[in-house]
């Protein structure tokens, strides 16, 4: 059976890491940990470092049991018949339809609560979001909402189209910002300006209005994901996974007329996304896969036997659909020099990470 390593020392490394860069540009992190499926210990170690508040994208993942101020934002958007279970499970939820919205607000009331909201802009990544010329015409019939906390817009990049958020686009965000303020009256508390697409941009530029980042691969992958470049200091190698060989054989290459070493791993494409992993082994290359098993040639390495493992660099697709593999064993790792490191850190800047919603 494959193993899912997750190494809960790298995670919390590179999330408190990351929340103090961007403290130091006035931007809240809100850790988004939907590639993890919910996963209890993650849940647990990030609350425990003081974020109190996670992005989930699905209910199922969001535990009912939380403290009384909820610790979860859901970050896809609701359909009306799970606007109970939303307002019960979660404080704030990114939503793009009045008809949730309403639905949402109705709930609140029922439940005799306020359920916070962010107005999704479509800027121009095309997945999400109500059009720019729509945000005031909505901002108004939100606000009007006696169940509804209106908190401000949110904006996406690299989700669907790929085009990474540029200088370029700060401005205009501006803007519309000010201009959605100055035609309702209403000041926008929060601008939650993207994902790990605009960490590289944070990194040398001015964010102005933008005060809040969505950040989840950064967290788990140590990649920023504008252009896909490891972000210096950070861990690349947090969650990775393990198989077993299960037959060493000799084989011919149908292409090249030449035999090679060929080894059966027991992961295939039902515990992960085979096309978006890379065994660390460098002498070792993926030839091919089923459902059950990985076709790996050994190359010049012929040291490995039957039973040893091998152990994979996982992409973010990988990453998740391993996560959410039913057929894989957690094995959990932590590191007492790794964990001195984070002390360090955390005794130097004596920060509450709160996300102040």
């Amino acid at each position: 059976m494959g193993v899912i390593n997750i190494h809960l020392s790298k995670i919390k490394y590179n999330a408190v890491l990351l929340q103090q860069m961007l403290h130091h540009r006035g931007v809240r992190m809100i850790p988004v940990t939907k590639c993890m499926a919910g996963d209890a210990k993650v849940h647990a170690m990030l609350r425990e470092l003081g974020f109190d508040l996670l992005a989930e994208s699905r209910l199922k993942h969001i535990p009912a049991q939380q403290t009384p101020r909820k610790d979860f934002m859901l970050i896809k958007g609701s359909v009306p018949e799970e606007a109970a279970q939303t307002v019960q499970k979660t404080r704030v939820s990114l939503q793009t339809e009045m008809e949730t919205i309403r639905a949402l607000s109705a709930a609140a009331v029922e439940q005799n609560t306020k359920h916070q909201v962010l107005l999704m802009v479509d800027w121009k990544d095309g997945r999400e979001g109500v059009l720019t010329y729509e945000v005031v015409s909505y901002v108004k019939q939100i606000v009007a909402l006696e169940g509804i906390a209106f908190k401000g817009l949110a904006f996406n990049f690299m989700c669907y189209r790929q085009m990474p958020p540029t200088e370029e686009d700060l401005p205009y965000m501006h803007q519309l910002i000010e201009a959605v303020e100055k035609d309702t009256g209403i000041h926008l508390h929060t601008i939650s300006g993207g994902n790990s697409s605009m960490l590289t941009l944070a990194m040398y530029q001015d964010l102005g209005r933008i005060n809040e980042l969505r950040v989840g691969e950064a967290i788990f992958r140590g990649y920023e994901t504008a252009y896909n470049m490891r972000l210096p200091q950070l861990y690349d190698n947090a969650v990775t996974i393990t198989g077993r060989i299960i037959e060493i054989k000799p084989r011919l290459d149908m292409r090249t007329r030449q035999s090679y070493l060929q080894a059966l791993v027991d992961i295939g494409q039902l515990d992960t996304a085979v096309d978006d992993i890379m065994p660390f082994d460098e002498h070792l290359s993926i030839v091919g896969y089923t459902s059950d098993v990985l076709l790996l040639n050994l190359g010049v390495a012929d040291y490995y036997q039957v039973g040893d493992n091998v152990t994979f660099e996982l992409g973010y697709s990988a990453l998740a659909h391993s996560m959410h593999s039913h057929q894989l064993e957690k094995h959990y790792i932590e590191d007492t020099g790794i964990e001195s490191l984070i002390q360090g850190l955390v005794d130097k800047k004596k920060e509450k990470f709160t996300s102040c919603h």
